[in-house]
């Protein structure tokens, strides 16, 4: 299973952190919209929590919001309501520059 990461930057200190949260609490439940041209899930949210996961070795478990209409999600530390089938266009036109992890 292959997800992009809806951006590349994190902090150190917070993925140590989601680790050691992680090691307890288990794999992540991410929100995600499914790309059919790049068969690739594209993460709303959880860069943090991706990256750990991969770390230790879990599986995320994907919550599918491909058939949403609308969901609320962080931008610039601000709850943002948007509409999935164009924030799913942009980021599936913005696919080629995302870190993509496997799992």
């Amino acid at each position: 299973m292959n997800i992009a990461l809806l951006h590349n930057h994190y902090n150190q200190e917070q993925l140590e952190k989601v680790q050691a949260e992680m090691m307890v609490l288990g794999a992540p439940t991410i929100r995600a919209i499914w790309s059919e041209m790049y068969e690739t899930w594209m993460a709303v949210e959880g860069c943090h929590r991706l990256r750990a996961a991969h770390a230790l070795g879990l599986t995320p478990i994907i919550e599918d919001v491909t058939n949403e209409e609308t969901i609320t999600i962080q931008l610039d530390d601000e709850n943002t309501e948007i509409n999935v089938s164009e924030f799913g266009e942009e980021l599936q036109g913005d696919l080629w520059k995302a870190e993509i992890i496997s799992f």
